[in-house]
């Protein structure tokens, strides 16, 4: 006969084999996952192979350094060695425009938001130039490529005491001036992250633009747009700490000049080897390397930092590539291209 103090028994060791059961299942997993972790550590997992999609790639394009001394470099990094990356990275195709029937007349809409009303002048099959004089007497000129409406604006302001007089809006203000005249003619990009905008100080000396330490001797505000890191790396341009969307502002928040080079990375990519940083590093002492800063006199540089960016040309490229990026002594920066070269087109 099946009683209280059976079925009491029963449950307590029903309860008792369970425990030991699902104990024993934990103590398994844990082993699976310690074993798999000294695995990893002795025995990794190799990467996936480069996609390699895009096939070989075109060069990337920098300007002539700035300096063409011969340099001798040492390491000086806070560890004496320089960082090891990832043996492959990704590379993103950039978005293409092309022309339509409509591309003027959409280009001469854009300009006319922000004075520039009378007829265009033809200068190449997709660039124009179309001319304005401002109510503070300053005379502009602007050429855009209608196709992909990137654009430079120039004007008179170096001799123009007119423009001239007046004083200059706080830091803040200004950089509102800059972003709102952008997004008149429809050139505010999305990824543009405002936490990197930067602005310098400019006063004009004998018609040259000199840099000035405060805004409260300068006559123009420089503002520089930075774009969004991509693939968690940064974004970096001819010029270090400059970029190729920016606008210089006067007194009475006039527009002086404007730069506006927009390339869009898209989010079709491959992944392609790249060089460690010691073989960068050896092509920064051979002299293949893009010098983009030097203030010093001195031909040695020590190295202080090494790292990954992308690099986005002032000239249209099909692709944004990566480059080591080398800093060192008085403001030294150099570029080299990572992806290696047996996949670079010569």
């Amino acid at each position: 006969m099946f009683t209280l103090s059976q079925a009491s028994y029963d449950t307590k060791e029903l309860l008792k084999w369970g425990g030991i059961f699902i104990a024993g299942l934990v103590i398994i997993v844990v082993f699976i996952q310690m074993f798999l972790m000294v695995k990893e550590i002795i025995f990794p997992t190799p990467p996936p192979k480069p996609t390699v999609a895009f096939g070989k790639l075109d060069p990337q394009l920098f300007p002539i350094n700035v300096n063409n001394k011969k340099f001798t470099y040492k390491i000086n990094t806070l560890s004496g060695y320089l960082p090891a990356f990832d043996n492959q990275i990704k590379v993103y195709k950039i978005k293409t425009f092309t022309p339509d029937l409509l591309s003027l007349q959409s280009a001469t809409a854009k300009v006319a938001v922000v004075g520039f009303t009378a007829n265009p002048i033809q200068l190449s099959n997709t660039s124009y130039q179309w001319n304005n004089t401002t109510q503070f007497g300053l005379s502009q000129s602007i050429k855009m490529d209608i196709v992909d409406d990137n654009f430079t604006l120039a004007s008179d302001f170096l001799s123009n005491q007119s423009a001239l007089s007046g004083a200059l809006s706080k830091e803040a203000a200004t950089i509102t001036a800059a972003n709102d005249y952008l997004s008149q003619i429809n050139s505010s990009p999305a990824d543009i992250d405002s936490t990197k905008t930067q602005t310098s100080f400019f006063a004009i000396q004998n018609s040259v633009l000199m840099p000035a330490t405060s805004l409260a001797n300068a006559q123009a505000i420089r503002v520089d747009f930075f774009q969004k890191d991509v693939n968690s790396l940064p974004i970096v341009y001819e010029q270090p700490n400059l970029s190729d969307i920016n606008v210089l502002v006067g007194p009475n928040d006039q527009i002086f000049q404007a730069q506006y080079f927009y390339q869009t990375p898209t989010k079709e990519s491959a992944t392609y080897p790249i060089r460690t940083s010691t073989q960068a590093y050896q092509e920064l002492q051979s002299g293949n390397a893009y010098i983009a800063s030097y203030d010093g006199t001195s031909t040695t540089v020590s190295i202080t930092d090494a790292s990954l960016a992308y690099y986005m040309s002032s000239q249209n490229q099909s692709y944004l590539m990566p480059v080591f990026v080398f800093q060192g002594s008085d403001n030294f920066t150099a570029y080299v291209p990572a992806v290696t070269d047996g996949l670079i087109n010569k």
